[in-house]
């Protein structure tokens, strides 16, 4: 059917017609805790090979923190950030947090200070739930956080944190590129800092202890320059210069003057304006006989001058220590800018010291109490806020009600049956929408999560390798994170030479799939329905979806399906009337699954969440697509907005070519760019291929059949799989930038 033909027709309002019964007067936790009333002894949270959570546990485990929560102060309004690491604890802490009725707010732990700093600063968050690997990290918070009052670290799990984690916070405060320790021992302190500097060096008489911190910084892909001798010699086998150094252990030097003698060396290797801090310090010999004690009147004037003690704190807290165990202290030693003694850093010393948060540990979450909290939210609070890219530099903060939520979960557990049987392989990233449904969605279906680790998801054969081998029924992603693992599930399958039968689900979405994807999945999983999910995160997570069936090859994509329940969608022109069958227009979304707008910013609320014109008194989202209704009443999604390029004078959409790429025999997926060259706009594609593939100058031929010259990308790279970005999408601004330092081209 051709557009001319299609022109006299509008969409039916049959298309639109998804209003569903609805829970109106429950909010997410509600769902999570009748399933845990039907199945409390069923597995809830697993890792390899073990359960971690029965429900009953993990609902003792969030109502314990919530109870927490309660005590310094967090209820409904309020909102607290919830570090998302890949480990079972972050699955109770979200569930803990909405226990309380406030809002929780995932940050990476990835994320730049500034980045974090804005995110909890513009949400007014004053907790954040987090982990022991935090603590290392708290006086940089401290510093781009200036309303954070508490920590909650439930995987400590003594009243005070480890020594090794004050000792670190003091190094990290110093903001250092580079930090050498004298005596790193085991490694605790190198392991909390080295992910967070250039260069971590260090000095350790063991043998063994070098080669074992050695071999887990090459895991880790951290650089390191760890050497074996004793602190005496550091000047000869490390000179430096440093930023900060690391005295470990002061109490196991032979005596004072050989003290003496290192600071004076340790003066050759630190930079002026670098410090010395000195850990476990003795402050007194009685009950440690064998070790060395040194007064703190030693470190007023170590050297002539050129250090100052700026801060001498004691170590942990005597109700952790046995009575027979001595004090200990930490000392901070500093040089001046000139090589000389600061001079009054003791008054801003002790500003930072009275700006720390409280810290509280596992210790005390124990303490509380494992019944229920009394329900606190109501169906129109904010059950989260998730972040995304803002186009004025800034992330903006998409809130979304329970009531959106709770429809979203509805839909999906109803739609595809998902039942306690069910297990969730949890890959996408806490900050990425994704998993608001993997944690609360299959909560509230008694079903049960499988978290892979942050070390495994950066290793697709060992995700593959569990998802082929354990009882995985249920997969989401983007395409892009899918499209890693798939090569290695397809080998894995074969070796094995069975056929897989737990995979039932696959929902995909957040880009583009590529069009040999569906047919890929089930050759390797031959039960598995595939799901193109689309929307936007100011949509709660979906709001559209097409079950993929068998996949024409001329398709340009995918289609995009249609709204789910209680959604509707609109085609529109420039004018916001209905566009014709067939016709591109602009894309706007409606309905229960709407956020309510963007945390803080009315302006920029105002600006996307317009009046409904179908419907008077609500709203719809302005996405910022291109689309068009075809006559099956699907919807195809022809690209972004701010895709559409002008090259050569002309209007292109980078989704078309993208589309067209695709559509080549072998090609698996395509990505182009735009890149500035000499003033003007040049187009750059990016492609993955099955084996062998077709070259980039084949690519280029049958592209000019397909497209008019100016929309034939200049250069064709091949690449073996895309960049993807931590939500798993892929990283358009990776690929930019190859495309700016010339990639590898035809």
């Amino acid at each position: 059917m051709t557009v001319s033909q299609t022109t006299e027709k509008y969409p039916p309002a049959a298309w639109n017609a998804t209003a569903r019964p609805l829970r109106s007067d429950a909010v997410v936790t509600q769902l999570v805790s009748e399933a845990v009333r039907r199945t409390p002894d069923a597995p809830a949270v697993v890792v390899a090979g073990r359960t971690v959570y029965t429900y009953a546990e993990l609902q003792a485990a969030a109502n314990r923190l919530a109870w927490l929560l309660r005590e310094v102060g967090v209820g409904p309004s309020d909102h607290v950030a919830v570090v998302g690491r890949h480990r079972p604890e972050t699955v109770a802490a979200l569930l803990g947090v909405a226990l309380t009725g406030a809002t929780f707010v995932p940050v990476d732990p990835q994320w730049p200070l500034s980045r974090l700093g804005y995110v909890l600063t513009s949400t007014g968050a004053s907790c954040l739930v987090g982990s022991a690997d935090d603590l290392a990290r708290l006086d940089a918070y401290a510093a781009v956080i200036p309303r954070l009052t508490d920590v909650v670290v439930p995987d400590v799990a003594t009243e005070q944190p480890p020594d090794a984690c004050r000792v670190s916070r003091l190094v990290l405060a110093e903001n250092p590129s580079s930090v050498l320790e004298i005596g790193f021992g085991s490694g605790n302190v190198l392991r909390q800092v080295a992910p967070h500097v250039d260069l971590y060096a260090g000095l350790d008489p063991a043998e063994h202890a070098v080669r074992a911190n050695t071999e887990w910084a090459q895991e880790h892909g951290l650089f390191v320059d760890l050497v074996q001798g004793s602190a005496d010699q550091v000047a000869e086998l490390l000179p430096g210069p440093y930023d900060v150094a690391v005295l470990a252990a002061v109490g196991q030097l032979p005596d004072v003057g050989y003290l003496r003698a290192v600071l004076e060396t340790l003066a050759a290797v630190v930079r002026p304006g670098g410090a010395v801090i000195a850990s476990g310090v003795l402050a007194s010999a009685a009950g440690a006989p064998g070790l060395l004690a040194v007064p703190t009147d030693l470190f007023e004037s170590p050297r002539g001058g050129t250090w100052s003690a700026v801060e001498v704190q004691p170590c942990g807290d005597r109700r952790d220590r046995s009575p027979d165990l001595p004090d200990r202290y930490e000392v901070v030693l500093r040089r001046g800018e000139d090589g000389g003694p600061v001079q009054d850093a003791g008054a801003a010393e002790a500003e930072d010291a009275a700006r720390q948060p409280r810290i509280w540990t596992g210790w005390h979450v124990a303490r509380q109490p494992a019944t229920d909290l009394p329900v606190q939210a109501r169906p129109d609070d904010v059950a989260y806020v998730i972040f995304t890219s803002g186009s004025t530099g800034q992330p903006k903060g998409v809130a979304v009600a329970h009531r959106a939520l709770v429809n979203l979960v509805q839909w999906v557990n109803e739609r595809f049956c998902v039942r306690p049987a069910d297990r969730m392989l949890l890959v996408s990233s806490f900050c990425f929408d994704l998993s608001i449904y993997d944690v609360f969605g299959i909560l509230s279906a008694g079903a049960s999560i499988r978290v892979v680790s942050d070390e495994d998801l950066s290793e697709p054969a060992r995700v593959a390798d569990i998802l082929w081998h354990e009882p995985i029924t249920f997969w989401d992603s983007a395409p892009a994170a899918l499209a890693w693992v798939l090569p290695f599930a397809a080998v894995t399958g074969a070796r094995s030479g069975a056929e897989h039968h737990c995979l039932r689900l696959v929902f995909l979405s957040g880009d583009w799939i590529p069009l040999s994807m569906p047919d890929e999945i089930r050759t390797s999983f031959r039960q598995a329905q595939v799901i193109a999910l689309g929307g936007a995160t100011e949509a709660t997570i979906w709001s559209n979806f097409n079950v993929v069936g068998t996949v024409d090859p001329s398709w340009p994509s995918i289609p995009y399906g249609r709204p789910i329940q209680n959604a509707r969608y609109y085609v529109l022109d420039e004018r916001r009337d209905p566009a014709p069958i067939d016709v591109p227009g602009d894309l706007y979304i409606a309905g229960q699954c709407l956020a309510l707008g963007y945390h803080g910013d009315p302006g920029q609320t105002a600006e996307r969440f317009v009046a409904d014109p179908s419907v008077p008194g609500e709203r719809m989202y302005a996405t910022g697509d291109r689309a068009r209704w075809r006559p099956d009443g699907n919807l195809q999604f022809l690209g972004r907005l701010d895709h559409q390029v002008k090259i050569r004078g002309f209007r292109v959409e980078l989704g078309e070519i993208e589309s067209a790429l695709a559509a080549i025999e072998s090609v698996r997926a395509s990505v182009v760019v735009v890149v500035d060259t000499a003033g003007a706009n040049s187009l750059v594609g990016f492609y993955t291929a099955r084996q062998p593939g077709p070259t980039p100058e084949h690519v280029r031929m049958a592209l000019a059949e397909r497209l008019p010259d100016y929309m034939v990308p200049g250069r064709l790279t091949r690449l073996d799989e895309f960049p993807v970005t931590p939500n798993g999408k892929v990283d358009r601004s990776a690929l930019s930038a190859l495309a700016r330092d010339g990639g590898t081209a035809a």
